[in-house]
């Protein structure tokens, strides 16, 4: 009941959920790139209700460019709140006009980029309501320990991640995550081509494989939700 708060005040980072949806082969969107839906309704309602618990919502830019997401909450039954909306994006390639820049929305969208700061387009994403977070860089990618370090000193103190397998496997690489959510439909998508939950160069030895604890799964009308911590 106190993992959250367990978490920040110890460490001074926020709590991370990893949250995804996947085929029974664990494949997230088909050769085609076609995601909706996988899983079934009372699945995707739960999702809003996580993310009204979480102070914020984390994806990659390659989200945001192919999806063009709200990353709002949005309740049967009120209409809940909306979680401050993260956006990894090393190169600052994301649109102001992108759908998380939402006016209708009190919650906040940042914007971690990374250092040295390319400043070709901060005027228009700062103009569009969009904070600028630099954060250091690893192999030309964000180092998400150390966005988790600032967004901890923002106060906020759970991130969901609901990215797709790029940004789910750096935030495995950089340890990152304490508990994964994978919400299971029971059905076979298949193909090489078809995107998975974990991208990048995957591992050599099953000795590298990330083992979780304290797991338990729960049937939801049909879909199936995994749920269990990592022993980082």
């Amino acid at each position: 009941l106190n993992e959250v708060f367990i978490k920040y005040i110890s460490t001074g980072k926020p709590f991370v959920i990893l949250k995804a949806a996947a085929s029974l082969d664990g494949k997230t969107a088909t050769c085609k790139g076609d995601s909706r839906w996988i899983s079934n309704e009372f699945s995707r309602n739960m999702v809003h209700q996580l993310r009204n618990q979480v102070d914020g919502i984390m994806v990659g830019i390659e989200t945001v460019i192919k999806d063009d997401p709200l990353l709002t909450t949005r309740l049967k039954k009120g209409k809940g709140k909306d979680p401050i909306r993260i956006i990894v994006d090393t190169h600052l390639r994301i649109s102001s006009q992108a759908k998380v820049f939402n006016p209708d929305s009190e919650a906040k969208t940042i914007v971690a980029v990374g250092e040295p700061l390319q400043k070709n387009n901060v005027g228009m994403i700062e103009e569009a309501g969009g904070i600028i977070l630099p954060v250091k860089t690893e192999n030309n990618q964000i180092d998400l320990a150390a966005l988790m370090a600032a967004l901890g000193k923002m106060e906020i103190t759970s991130v969901m991640i609901e990215g797709g397998a790029r940004i789910n496997a750096s935030a495995l690489r950089d340890k990152i995550i304490d508990k994964i959510l994978i919400f299971f439909s029971p059905r076979i998508i298949g193909g090489s081509e078809a995107s998975g939950i974990f991208g990048g160069e995957g591992i050599a030895s099953l000795k590298e494989s990330t083992a979780l604890r304290n797991l338990h799964v729960r049937r939801l009308r049909g879909d199936f939700l995994m749920e269990g911590y990592l022993k980082n």
